[in-house]
């Protein structure tokens, strides 16, 4: 629990959920306990889909979710985002306990272990969603348009939406995890390269011991594409299946499809420089145990250039430097597997495959 406290941040999630009481009514349940955002995010968007949306449905006949199934995205994309969050933050304390950040061999000056605390501080991600929230109400006054929402969706489901499932739900989780995706893989990498880690040459995984860091890198990617594609379909649909399906909002134009390409481009982006740079990080302590082992094998041989079995002088040693030349040069300098690079590829060239399909003529 204390390795928990000390490099898992607090999520803004948690923080509210806290406030609303979740945690005490997690606590009530029967049967084992419920993690409080979970029921919050259940609570919160059922309330929404699951009683106003149905009411527009039968009772006024407005827009719902049962004609329009791809509204679904959203409260998919903010189910996916408290999961994937969790996973995030649990997954960093994870790759930072096995990077031996609070070990005794680790020499760490004590201002750069503090660091790695967490990924962002919680003034830097409150000051964020405030400025979110801001941009967001701006885009539903000036764009959206409150009268419209109302005529479309009716106002009971209107003010619910703009007063409890936007504010305290879906935009501080999709906020948060945007920032610890741009922490997990533009300020770690830095902060890896800052600290001078040393490989674990005798992991069994052949990765130094920096496989929980790319299994970090990689599905923290893979929940960012996942989001991209529930975005792309929660917009995409109706104009897809425009013959079963139709929408009240108008279909996305050129605007849309220049921002989701260029959401696309800063994930791919991100995830080439956060492999990139801790590959140049295990490279780096590689070539260096390797040049250090080549000087001690030197030391243990009469002539370095004469390769004869008379010329070893300490022959003990001699297979030990040999036995650790192995492990070393077994290490891989990318902390990911090729099956892992494959599932990459295939998640970085998804969203923008389907985006170019969907413009091309029919």
């Amino acid at each position: 629990m204390g390795e928990m406290e000390t490099y898992r941040d607090r999520l803004l999630i948690e923080i509210i959920a806290e406030k609303l009481y979740f945690g005490r009514l997690s606590d009530a349940l029967p049967g084992r306990d419920i993690y409080p955002p979970y029921l919050f995010v259940i609570v919160g968007l059922f309330i929404e889909y699951g009683l106003f949306d149905v009411y527009n449905h039968l009772i006024s006949g407005k827009s719902s979710f049962l004609a329009q199934p791809n509204t679904l995205a959203i409260p998919a994309m903010t189910v996916l985002g408290v999961v994937g969050l969790r996973y995030i933050h649990d997954s960093y304390v994870t790759a930072m306990v096995n990077l031996g950040v609070d070990d005794d061999h680790v020499d760490l000056d004590e201002a750069l272990r503090r660091e790695f605390e967490g990924l962002v501080s919680l003034r830097v991600r409150v000051a964020g969603y405030v400025a979110t929230l801001v941009v967001y109400y701006a885009f539903v006054a000036v764009v959206l348009g409150i009268p419209q929402l109302i005529e479309i969706s009716g106002i009971g489901l209107v003010l619910y939406a703009q007063t409890v499932t936007f504010p305290l739900i879906i935009i501080p989780i999709l906020f948060e995890l945007g920032i610890s995706y741009i922490g997990i893989h533009l300020i770690i990498p830095r902060r890896l390269a800052a600290a001078d880690f040393g490989l674990f040459f005798y992991d069994p995984r052949n990765l130094g011991g920096f496989e929980p860091i790319g299994e970090l890198l990689k599905r923290s990617y893979y929940i960012y594409t996942a989001i991209l594609l529930l975005w792309f379909l929660q917009t995409h649909t109706p104009v897809i299946l425009s013959q079963f399906v139709s929408s009240p909002y108008p279909a996305p134009g050129p605007i849309f499809q220049t921002a989701l390409s260029a959401v696309w481009i800063a994930g791919v982006v991100t995830i080439v420089y956060s492999m990139s740079k801790t590959h140049s990080i295990m490279k780096r302590k590689k070539e260096e145990k390797i040049r250090s082992l080549e000087e001690e094998l030197k030391r243990v041989v009469n002539d370095p250039y004469d390769a004869t079995l008379f010329n070893i002088e300490d022959r003990e040693r001699y297979e030990e430097v040999q036995e650790t030349i192995s492990h070393v040069k077994d290490t891989r300098t990318y902390p990911t597997t090729f099956a892992m690079w494959s599932q990459i590829f295939i998640s970085v060239l998804l969203p923008q495959a389907l985006n170019m399909v969907v413009q091309l003529p029919g």
